[in-house]
């Protein structure tokens, strides 16, 4: 009986005791329990990085939450002593950093940033959102990132990515191809306004400085429903940034080089209440460079002899941005503005028989951007934004006879020898979302209005323009939780072409919790611009004669990926399959007539088929990512000839170890590219091709931070293979025959980069 009568005694003592050993358990493990979820809603926060470091300076490490917000962090009695200090992030929140004395679990609630769109996509998005979320499959290159590469611009940022191909004109400037289309099927954008001012098709991206960008947001495949014309091949959009956190911030950076290049910027910025305010300024100069150049240039006035001539010409550019954001009840409205100068020279080599005198050229580049920007967020999810645009692009070419034994110069005012072209672009875009995050069924309607002008010596009959003015929609249904079908259509009226309906249909389904399968179709539309239709350019180098006889581009494509993310405790692991099929009717494409000749022409029908395979890990520590990829071209030409599909392999890696503790950062880049094909324009009017080889590049750099981050010094090499010229080859038959050199790098050069970033806390 007395035991009877104690058993529940004794029971309600173990079950008092219960807590006090599983307290007692997790205090030996050394764990300490958080949660992670969201400010205003209380949902869990999947994948945020949990970064610690004990104060007393010892190891720290990286842990991410699980799918439902919790983790766990491998601290003991010991470490918690002394304190730790811990820093929570996650995409488009603001950071958290608490110090932990114990071992008590704890819930963090992160609240929205409130410096805008810095971490999210916006790019064919209903609304900001992730991009492990978007329906597109969108690669971001942030701020970071253009660090890590020492990138100065576009150009410098995309040469170490899959599917895409830069080449290099040492007046016309960097153009860039992807998935096997060239650059005039890319569609380029800042802030959502298309870039103005194609030469050869191409935008020179050498022309779109980083400084006061936040990261580029690239989309393979087409875009035409959302942004019409050129979106086939895929989509570029440069992200501005549009406010800062603190009250006021400055920001200074100096980058050389040791063949002559000297890049300085500034930028700084204030928040005062409803108002951002945001002002970016830099020069990028460049003396030239030939390849029989040693050591550091003299920039001293050249002696009349043949050095003067440099196949890389001296290049100098003056740029500016402004923005201006205000917030007024429910509506937030931006300004922008842009200028670049850009300032190339082709000194000329001097003239026989006694070499007193060269023939100069200077091609002056002025663009001038401007864009109103208007946001309101309603409730239930609701969105609208509209744009105002104005873009006006001048591009001056004059010509001068220069007296080497005193360097003066006359301009020559003989027919051909000077010549302006101007064009500009008026952009009017709207859309309004309906996109609440639990509904099923979600969709957009926009409008998207251009007008594209062009006037000059070279423009037929002094000035010409064309309109596209078009409508969208599409929608977001969801059958299930895991799967999101979209379909879209793009009504458009060309004023020169009659522009079909353009639909897609894009299809994201989550298959577990770490793989995500994303499809695509659409259709693309893209009319020839002004400059293929009509301009005639000429310098000492080039002769690219406009076309008004093209046709208009019709293209079918089929995109794929499937995404595999895995969050482990100490980093994130990815992989990714991609594939892509494009088929394109009356491709224009620049061909070459003669040496120095080119003109635009429809090659017919072209497939590109192909697709890339890569993964990366990520723990804060260690950053490495590998990939390879495979471009298959079948064009009209070896259609009619019976040939195979032509190949084009590519690979790439990249490493970047960081010590946290002491600053210390090292980055290496490397890709191989494989040979493309081109096409050359033979005398008999039939189209030949030609064949540029293959090389392999590689970066480096090693960079130090010093004053809590506030200041640092990178030193780095670019092109470790000093890749200079690429051999090119024309196929038997081509009128020129044999092989040429195609300039793509100025060699293996130096560089240190210097850096002060000073914000004032709140």
């Amino acid at each position: 009986m007395r035991a009877l009568s104690g058993s529940p005694i004794m029971l309600s003592k173990r079950l008092l005791f219960l807590p006090v050993l599983l307290f007692l358990v997790v205090a030996v493990r050394g764990q300490v329990a958080i949660e992670v979820v969201e400010a205003v809603t209380g949902a869990p926060v999947p994948y945020a990085h949990i970064a610690w470091q004990p104060l007393d300076g010892g190891q720290g490490q990286l842990v991410v939450s699980a799918p439902d917000g919790r983790a766990e962090l491998p601290l003991g009695p010991e470490l918690l002593a002394n304190g730790v200090v811990v820093r929570i992030s996650f995409l488009g929140n603001v950071a958290i950093v608490d110090t932990l004395r114990s071992t008590a679990p704890r819930t963090y609630r992160m609240e929205r940033a409130s410096v805008g769109l810095q971490e999210v996509v916006v790019t064919g998005q209903y609304a900001p959102g992730a991009p492990e979320k978007a329906v597109h499959k969108v690669r971001v290159l942030d701020d970071t990132q253009f660090k890590r590469m020492a990138a100065n611009n576009l150009g410098d940022a995309l040469r170490n990515e899959l599917n895409i191909r830069l080449s290099q004109d040492n007046v016309l400037g960097t153009s860039l191809s992807m998935q096997g289309l060239g650059g005039q099927n890319v569609k380029i954008l800042v802030d959502g306004v298309p870039v103005v001012g194609r030469q050869d098709g191409n935008i020179d991206l050498a022309q779109l400085d980083l400084t006061g960008v936040e990261r580029a947001e690239i989309i393979e495949g087409p875009l035409s429903v959302n942004y019409g014309t050129n979106a086939l091949a895929g989509t570029i959009n440069l992200i501005t940034r549009k406010s800062i956190a603190s009250p006021f911030a400055l920001k200074a950076s100096v980058y050389a080089e040791h063949i002559g290049r000297l890049n300085t910027t500034l930028s700084g910025g204030g928040k005062w209440g409803r108002h951002d305010l945001l002002i970016t300024a830099g020069r990028n100069f460049f003396g030239g460079w030939d390849p029989g150049q040693q050591g550091i240039p003299s920039f001293e006035p050249a002696p009349a002899d043949m050095s003067r001539y440099q196949q890389w010409k001296p290049r100098e550019q003056y740029f500016g941005r402004v923005g201006y954001g205000i917030r007024l009840g429910d509506w937030r409205l931006n300004y922008k503005g842009e200028v670049m100068d850009d300032h190339i020279i082709n000194r000329g080599r001097p003239r026989a028989p006694y070499y007193e005198t060269a023939f100069d050229e200077e091609y002056v580049t002025l663009r001038l951007d401007n864009a109103v920007f208007a946001e309101r967020r309603f409730s239930g999810g609701r969105s609208l934004n509209m744009l105002a645009a104005h873009n006006r692009y001048t591009r001056t070419r004059n010509t001068w006879f220069r007296d080497l034994t005193d360097l003066d110069a006359i301009l020559i005012t003989a027919e051909g020898m000077q010549d302006t072209s101007r064009f500009t672009l008026t952009n009017l875009r709207g859309t309004f979302a309906v996109s609440p995050d639990s509904a099923r069924l979600r969709y957009e309607v926009g409008y998207d209005l251009n007008l594209e002008t062009g006037s000059g010596d070279r423009i037929a009959e002094g000035g010409e323009e064309i309109g596209d003015y078009a409508v969208f929609a599409s929608l977001e249904y969801l059958p299930t939780a895991r799967i999101t079908l979209r379909p879209g259509l793009r009504a458009a009226y060309n004023t020169r072409y009659g522009a079909p309906v353009i639909p897609s249909v894009n299809v994201r389904w989550t298959l577990t919790d770490a793989f995500t399968l994303r499809a695509s179709y659409a259709q693309g539309f893209r009319a020839p611009s002004l400059k293929e239709l009509y301009l005639y350019f000429v310098d000492v180098n080039h002769d690219i004669v406009g076309n008004p006889d093209l046709n208009a581009e019709r293209s079918h494509s089929m995109n794929a990926a499937l995404s595999y993310r895995h969050a482990k405790d100490k980093g994130v692991y990815r992989s990714e399959l991609g594939l892509f099929y494009n088929a394109i009717d009356d491709l224009i494409t620049l061909a070459q007539v003669s040496t120095t000749t080119y003109t635009y022409i429809n090659v017919g029908r072209l497939h590109t088929a192909g697709g890339t395979i890569g993964s990366s890990w990520d723990n804060g520590h260690w950053v490495v990512s590998v990939g390879g990829g495979l471009t298959a071209r079948l064009d009209e030409m070896a259609m009619e000839h019976d040939e195979p599909w032509l190949l084009s392999p590519e690979a790439r890696a990249s490493l970047t170890h960081q010590w946290m503790k002491t600053g210390w950062s090292i980055s290496m880049f490397w890709k191989y590219q494989g040979e493309v094909s081109a096409y050359t324009f033979e005398n008999d009017g039939e189209v030949g091709r030609s064949f540029i080889g293959d090389y392999n590049m590689a970066d480096m750099n090693v960079t130090k931070r010093f004053w809590e981050g506030r200041s640092s010094i990178s030193l780095g090499c670019k092109d470790l293979f000093n890749v200079q010229n690429v051999q090119a080859t024309m196929a038997a038959g081509a009128h020129s025959g044999g092989g040429v050199s195609v300039p793509m790098t100025t060699g293996r050069t130096y560089f240190i980069r210097l850096e002060l970033d000073l914000k004032k806390r709140k």
